[in-house]
């Protein structure tokens, strides 16, 4: 049964790292939004922080492969390119949500970021922190 869950785990940890991150990034923003910060430079300080925490639980937890510190170095510029990607995408689709319908803006936030979780996840499985081989799985 364990072999069966295996491949399954970093998909779960990410899951469960996604759901911190994003009640970090979500309260942020809103905490922002009600202070009065423009929506955008709102998205962009609250991801910064959902991605910093995001960092730090997937390098250790989610997709740990005992590294050395050279490998943490090359992994970092990875992280944020695909961060600043899911940044600018998720921007984008928040600031014409909250323009272009009349949703409430905390609804657009959570749209936004939905989306940006795929694109995040496979970046961070398949290229930043690299898919777990066949043997370091069936050890997670």
């Amino acid at each position: 049964m364990k072999s069966r869950i295996a491949p399954l785990l970093p998909i779960i940890r990410f899951g469960m790292v996604g759901l911190v991150n994003t009640g970090v990034d979500y309260i942020i923003f809103m905490l922002l939004a009600w202070a009065g910060v423009p929506v955008l430079i709102a998205q962009i300080v609250s991801y910064s922080c959902g991605t910093a925490n995001s960092y730090i639980l997937n390098s250790k937890w989610t997709f740990n492969k005992q590294r050395s510190n050279d490998t943490h170095k090359s992994q970092l510029p990875k992280f944020i390119a695909i961060n600043l990607i899911v940044l600018g995408l998720t921007a984008l689709l928040l600031q014409l949500l909250h323009t272009g319908t009349e949703l409430p803006l905390a609804l657009c936030k959570l749209i936004a970021t939905a989306a940006g979780m795929i694109i995040n996840y496979i970046g961070s499985r398949y290229w930043v922190f690299g898919s777990p081989s066949r043997k370091e799985s069936e050890s997670l």
